[in-house]
């Protein structure tokens, strides 16, 4: 809705540049609303499309081509940037990820697997062409819904503006509200406008807003070039590929109910990857043990590199001298904050809140296999170096419930091993892997252990 209220304050002057002008409007008939009124279900129903995107500047046009992938959704671009070489985006509703410019994995439509951040629309956005592209690829995520509009109230809004030629098809453009959807009994004011370029089939081939500049800014649906959608996933910070929640069978029910207590005198080596803040990701590596409940982490992120220790009670950190986990925690230099010291909320965040469900992940007994079996879904299944993947989500004690392909917790599962926890946070999607490790029990100096637990 932010971004929304960016294109409503922005205004429609810019319609007033595009040929033809606002002279030869007209009402739009019947067979023109009901045209208008099917066009998200359309998409939401199409293959995924090669776009190219037009930015007006001060100096001309910025361009970028692109994918769409309406079921995700989600925007896979090559984009400038300001330093006259590229970058490359991708978008979901809400955030985006960047990453270094890699021409080579574009051309062939793959998705580079590491060096993305992070950062939420229009308030991450640090130059004005990162507001612009925000804009422009937030709205086009309003294109695409499951069910097909209203064609009278179409009617009362939409017109007619002319008539042109898009990629060699003949097509009509109309002025519409740019339709989300909203609340049952929510009060929502007048949408702000686009243009809709709709060719004979009622296909979207161009789409027009205003972002603020002299000029509307442009998508292109190029419909015509066939490419192959397989790699056109998300990466890892913004979910990775998309889910399809199902009900768990009787095998995998019996399967998770085991996790927890499978793990239960286990340890495992962690790797995280936390999104902080905007372009800001924390790293981190050590050990977790449940036999004591202990983790104890390396952690880097853009303030430098600490320590960190976690029991149930509370956790601590210490600056870490090196990049490596020292094998004995140092007996001084930690501040401690016990979950029950009145400023604890101050000081945990995402990483803590992962931290933790780590380590909640073990149990001296198994869950009820029929209770999984009502309340766990199976998200996806993934191929990982031949080896099948299943990601899972299921309630642990004191879980908020949340709808199908909903919960903040999400755990992949390799044959009965728990093998990664992904948490959703703010600023996308953090993870935790693990790998099958013994590790010795951690000493933890005897005044800290009595603070944390």
């Amino acid at each position: 809705m932010a971004i929304i209220v960016a294109i409503a304050v922005a205004g429609w002057f810019a319609v007033s540049c595009s040929p033809g002008g606002a002279n030869a409007e007209r009402p739009v008939n019947e067979e023109e609303a009901a045209l208008l009124a099917g066009l998200r279900e359309r998409n939401h129903g199409s293959e995924p499309v090669a776009v190219r995107i037009s930015v007006p500047t001060g100096g001309g046009t910025v361009t970028a081509d692109g994918f769409v992938d309406w079921q995700q959704p989600m925007l896979y671009a090559r984009v400038p940037d300001a330093e006259g070489g590229h970058r490359l985006i991708q978008a979901i509703p809400g955030l985006i990820a960047t990453r270094a410019d890699d021409e080579a994995a574009f051309s062939e439509l793959r998705v580079p697997e590491d060096g993305w951040t992070t950062r939420q629309m229009l308030a991450g956005a640090v130059t004005p062409l990162e507001t612009t592209v925000d804009i422009l690829a937030s709205s086009l995520f309003t294109l695409s819904s499951a069910e097909a509009d209203d064609p009278a109230e179409l009617a009362k809004q939409a017109t007619w503006r002319e008539e042109g030629v898009i990629d060699g098809e003949p097509v009509d453009s109309f002025r519409a509200p740019i339709m989300v959807e909203t609340a049952p009994g929510t009060a929502q004011g007048a949408s702000p406008e686009a243009l809709y370029s709709l060719d004979a089939d009622g296909n979207l081939r161009r789409f027009q807003v205003n972002t603020g500049e002299e000029r509307l800014s442009a998508v292109d649906f190029l419909r015509d070039v066939e490419f192959d959608a397989s790699g056109l996933t998300a990466n890892d910070l913004l979910g990775g590929p998309a889910i399809a929640p199902t009900a768990v069978d009787e095998d995998l029910a019996a399967t998770i109910a085991e996790v927890r207590k499978g793990n239960w005198e286990d340890t495992a080596e962690v790797e995280l990857t936390v999104p902080t803040g905007d372009g800001q990701v924390t790293t981190g590596r050590g050990s977790i043990d449940w036999r004591t409940m202990t983790a104890y982490l390396h952690l880097t992120d853009a303030n430098g590199q600490r320590l960190l220790l976690a029991r149930p009670g509370g956790y601590a950190t210490a600056a870490a001298e090196g990049d490596e986990l020292p094998e004995t925690p140092p007996t001084e230099g930690w501040e401690a904050h016990a979950l029950t010291d009145e400023d604890a909320a101050e000081h945990f965040g995402p990483v803590e809140s992962l931290v933790f469900r780590v380590l909640e992940m073990a149990a001296e007994e198994a869950e009820d296999a029929d209770v999984i079996a009502e309340k766990a879904f199976l998200l996806r299944v993934d191929d990982v170096d031949g080896t099948e993947v299943k990601v899972v989500e299921f309630p642990v004690a004191g879980d908020a419930e949340a709808a199908a392909g909903r919960s903040a917790f999400r755990y992949h599962l390799e044959s009965e091993q728990l093998r990664e926890v992904e948490m959703v946070s703010f600023y996308g999607v953090a993870s935790a892997e693990l790998s099958d490790e013994d590790f010795p029990m951690v000493e933890i100096p005897w005044e800290l252990a009595e603070k944390i637990g």
